[in-house]
């Protein structure tokens, strides 16, 4: 099942993945751990797949434009 959420970016993502591995350290059991990280795990890899933001592209090409 795929899920479509609007109006959140990168950041946000990444701001829920480091909330989840947190969570994960204070988890009350082994099991809800793990399923945490495996959350934070998959949403990761996710943005991994994206191309880079606008503004890295553009910080790269000011710098081999030296």
């Amino acid at each position: 099942m795929a899920l479509q959420v609007s109006g959140l970016g990168v950041a946000d993502y990444q701001e829920i993945v480091e909330g989840l591995l947190v969570a994960a350290d204070h988890a009350g059991g082994e099991e809800v751990a793990e399923r945490r990280r495996e959350i934070a795990d998959r949403i990761g890899a996710a943005l991994e797949t994206l191309p880079p933001p606008r503004e890295a592209l553009e910080a790269r090409a000011a710098v081999n434009a030296r």
